[in-house]
């Protein structure tokens, strides 16, 4: 248990991979998938961890360094107020707090023209299921744990409560993206405080105003409460992202790492959205 404890990165891994291939299992059984096209899609998705794994270890660790530097100096805005440190009362806070930013975090992917660029390859899968989870471009793994960085900062969060955060955050992220859905009437209950499978393939629909709706990392509470919550019927929904829609483009691997610097590629239809001059790719 030490190593684990001397070493949060490696139990993340390790549970966040169990997940994966649990969940990669439980679809195939469930929805009758064809083996070779479903590894074949997965083989693609999975790609992106070979760019985004040292950025995710590297910046980590800087997250943690400065979770313990926060401690040690009892440094951010949670001991600004009257909690006992390591408390349940003080867990609570911490994870609600987090949370709220990572929604707001959520929500800037979108808003931010330059950034969109780079979270529009995650929506650009057009079959969602749990590898969808691991689709994530290195510049955006930059850009999340950067904001991390930022918010453990601010905040003041120990290292204890962020491994408890990232492994409840790891598991909703990675079932919310899988093909297994709740029945209609549970995920009327469920969705109105957490994020399900149902709610978040709603974000994953290819058009406007749904996938700029349903921002929610694990509390559905904030959607709800800014107000971009949304519903569909299940069997209503296409995924991708409207101004991708090229099935061929969207299995080129080499195509889905350089196509946030592409200037000449539209990246959205959205007109809040303005043209962002990068230097594009040859």
């Amino acid at each position: 248990m030490s190593l684990f404890y001397e070493n949060p990165l490696v139990l993340q891994l390790i549970v966040y991979a169990f997940i994966i291939f649990f969940f990669w299992g439980l679809e195939l059984v469930l929805f009758s998938q064809q083996i070779k096209q479903k590894a074949l899609h997965s083989l693609l998705n999975a790609k992106f961890i070979i760019f985004v794994l040292p950025v995710q270890i590297g910046l980590s660790t800087i997250v943690f360094m400065v979770a313990n530097w926060t401690v040690k100096e009892k440094w951010g805005l949670l001991y600004q107020l009257p909690l006992e440190e390591f408390s349940i009362l003080h867990f609570i806070v911490a994870f609600i707090c987090i949370d709220f930013f990572d929604y707001w975090y959520h929500v800037m992917m979108h808003r931010v023209p330059l950034f969109w660029r780079f979270h529009q390859i995650h929506h650009s899968d057009m079959d969602v299921d749990i590898s969808t989870t691991v689709r994530e471009h290195p510049g955006e793994t930059t850009v999340r744990v950067s904001f991390l960085i930022a918010i453990v900062f601010v905040l003041g969060v120990p290292v204890e409560f962020l491994l408890i955060k990232q492994f409840i955050q790891s598991f909703i992220n990675l079932t919310s993206h899988s093909k297994a859905k709740l029945p209609e009437k549970v995920n009327n209950i469920v969705s109105l405080l957490f994020v399900t499978p149902n709610t978040h393939h709603i974000h994953h629909h290819y058009v406007l105003p749904q996938t700029d709706s349903n921002y929610g990392d694990i509390f559905s509470i904030w959607d709800r409460l800014f107000s971009t919550f949304s519903k569909m019927k299940q069997s209503d929904i296409v995924h991708g992202i409207d101004t991708n829609m090229d099935v061929d483009e969207n299995k080129d691997f080499k195509n889905l790492i350089t196509r946030p610097f592409d200037e000449n590629r539209e990246h959205s239809t959205n007109p809040i959205y303005k043209k962002v001059k990068l230097k594009t790719v040859k």
